[in-house]
């Protein structure tokens, strides 16, 4: 089984999935923009706006795959307060790192320290409004 998180954008997913693929050192591995569905199907249009906007793409890491899309012009995206993306590391300096990566422009909302369940752990929003958990590994923490 492996978990896929897909994240949905209002026009900023190929810049959003591009800063997460530098520092969590991915690869694109699928990117597939709007203007390119109408050759898939037939009768649809798509509005002039919204043809450079994704229909998806893909980011392969390492560990998981990360994908995302853009809405059409005439949707927005709530930003809600209901998810996280978890990332656990076995290693501190890569941990402190990704996490340092991902808080710039946006917002620190619990340092990154030393926890009684962990040897680091922090939380942020990223400049994308996307809420994260950035930890080191509880398995087998003796503190």
């Amino acid at each position: 089984m492996k978990l896929k998180v897909h994240l949905i954008f209002n026009g900023k997913c190929e810049e959003a999935l591009l800063f997460y693929k530098d520092i969590l050192e991915g690869e694109v591995s699928f990117l597939f923009r709007k203007r390119d569905e109408e050759t898939q199907i037939k009768e649809l249009v798509i509005a002039d706006i919204d043809r450079e906007k994704i229909s998806h793409m893909v980011i392969k890491t390492t560990f998981f795959e990360l994908s995302g899309n853009d809405t059409n012009h005439e949707q927005q995206v709530t930003i809600g307060n209901n998810n996280k993306l978890i990332l656990s590391f076995y290693d501190l300096d890569r941990c402190r790192k990704t996490f340092d990566a991902l808080s710039i422009g946006g917002t620190i909302t619990e340092p990154f320290e030393k926890k009684f369940f962990c040897e680091g752990f922090g939380e942020l929003t990223d400049k994308f409004g996307i809420p994260w958990i950035i930890m080191m590994t509880d398995e087998e923490y003796e503190g």
